[in-house]
């Protein structure tokens, strides 16, 4: 891996949109605190004279007339979100609030170093950027720049309609080369508390079971990896057969729609039986390390402990008897391994009162989901999980006759000789907050190759980089 250098891909088609994505990665754009992008956006848009709105999320769109003949053309949409999942690595020195996100290069890719690289969806953002700064034949285009994709989709979901004349929305928040999302999963999303008291106990030993390096990932697009795993379940699952176990403390996961990458959970176990207790545990994590061979799975132990606070062993129960009914990861698929139903463990963690889980479920189908909510809402009240907060993200459903579709799987069998692959996605997309605003609206979302997103392993390929771009220019033309 090699600091990434510009000027090696001068002669690139697409050494525009490259240098737009090094600019943005300089400026940091955590999911909520995108007015430093904003910024950037009314400046580079007052440079060019270019018309523009801004509205009080921090959305902008930014509009280029037609290029001379083109006046009387049907208006068409670019959209990108502002916003990045900040992630990194155990040990990584980084402030997501101020520190740019460096640059380099692994073969093909580019990547940051221990950090969530920003290509989600930087990269569109940078693609809109060098159609806007470019001499390119264009209709009337509009470039709509969206806030909080990844945590409210506060951003879509206020955006004002009347400041959009397109009716075709190409949005560049796909990851897939050769891939045109046409529809999108309906996502949930929960956090859910229990309350509980602690106890003060005298132990002769605590034991720390701990997960780490873990892949984690995008809890759309990649829950259908089963090689991933989740440390939270697979923990849980390591500790369910255990008796008279209380809890010391736990935590794990990072963000509602991130799989998670680690997990910790220290505890106390009677001394009753211990050694046959402890011997479970190791046969389990036995069988998990056969499966998980790059990841690291620790069971360690402290000596004595007095006066150390516990949470009791009914609530110890409760929430590893939770954790264990709940149902994980991908659930059901469709033709071609296509996930259409999916859930995520996301967090588990600790709160003043107790103890806190994050966790939601997506679905491309109303009765698969009608079911899945009715399972899950009778395991949070057998539980007596308190549910402090509860979001709906709309999918996008499969528009008939879409001309849009049509047209960008013509050019593209044009350029590459090959058929577009129509993609049903767990991922969810802003395109269903625009479908409901404008129903008349034809909508695609498309995108280079990128790879591991929401996790510090996050990459995007420049050769990908580099056809998509003549693609867009292709359709733009």
């Amino acid at each position: 891996m090699e600091l990434l250098k510009l000027e090696d891909y001068r002669n690139l088609d697409s050494k525009k949109v490259m240098e737009y994505f090094a600019e943005i990665s300089k400026i940091p754009r955590r999911s909520g605190e995108e007015k430093k992008i904003r910024e950037y956006l009314e400046t580079f848009a007052k440079e060019r004279n270019l018309q523009y709105v801004k509205d009080e999320y921090e959305n902008m769109i930014i509009y280029k007339p037609a290029t001379k003949g083109r006046e009387n053309e049907e208006t068409l949409a670019f959209q990108a979100h502002t916003d990045m999942i900040c992630e990194k690595d155990i040990g990584i020195q980084h402030d997501f609030s101020k520190d740019p996100i460096v640059l380099y290069k692994k073969g093909d890719d580019i990547t940051a170093n221990g950090t969530t690289l920003g290509a989600d969806n930087g990269i569109g953002v940078a693609y809109m950027l060098a159609i806007l700064d470019s001499d390119i034949s264009i209709p009337n285009l509009e470039c709509i720049f969206t806030v909080q994709e990844e945590t409210t989709m506060i951003g879509a979901i206020k955006i004002d309609e009347k400041n959009i004349k397109a009716r075709k929305i190409i949005s560049l928040d796909n990851g897939k080369e050769g891939k045109i999302l046409i529809s999108s999963a309906n996502c949930n999303e929960w956090i859910g508390r229990v309350e509980a008291d602690k106890e003060t106990i005298n132990a002769k030993k605590v034991y720390r079971l701990q997960y780490a390096n873990f892949s984690g990932g995008h809890s759309g697009g990649n829950i259908g990896d089963e090689k991933r795993g989740n440390p939270i379940k697979l923990a849980m699952e390591t500790l369910k057969e255990i008796s008279n176990i209380q809890i010391v403390k736990l935590m794990g996961g990072s963000r509602v729609n991130v799989i998670p990458r680690e997990f910790e959970v220290e505890f106390c176990i009677s001394e009753d039986n211990q050694e046959r207790e402890i011997n479970k545990i190791l046969e389990s994590i036995q069988k998990q390390k056969a499966m998980f061979k790059k990841e690291t799975i620790v069971l360690e132990t402290r000596s004595k402990a007095n006066n150390i606070q516990t949470y009791s062993t009914n609530t110890s129960r409760r929430i590893i008897d939770f954790v264990n009914q709940y149902q994980n990861g991908a659930l059901k698929r469709k033709e071609k391994g296509n996930v259409i139903l999916s859930s995520n463990l996301a967090v588990l963690t600790e709160y003043e009162k107790g103890i806190q889980i994050e966790f939601s479920e997506r679905s491309n189908q109303k009765e698969l989901e009608e079911n899945y909510l009715k399972t899950l809402l009778e395991l949070i009240k057998k539980y007596n999980i308190n549910i402090i907060w509860q979001q709906e993200l709309k999918g996008v459903e499969k528009k008939e006759n879409n001309a849009l579709l049509e047209k960008c799987q013509n050019v593209y069998k044009k350029l590459f000789n090959t058929t577009m692959e129509e993609v049903i996605s767990q991922g969810v997309v802003e395109g269903g907050f625009f479908l409901d605003k404008m129903p008349d609206c034809e909508y695609v979302c498309i995108g280079p190759n990128s790879y591991d997103v929401h996790s510090p392993r996050e990459r995007v390929s420049i050769s990908s980089i580099e056809r998509i771009w003549g693609f867009l220019k292709e359709i733009v033309k």
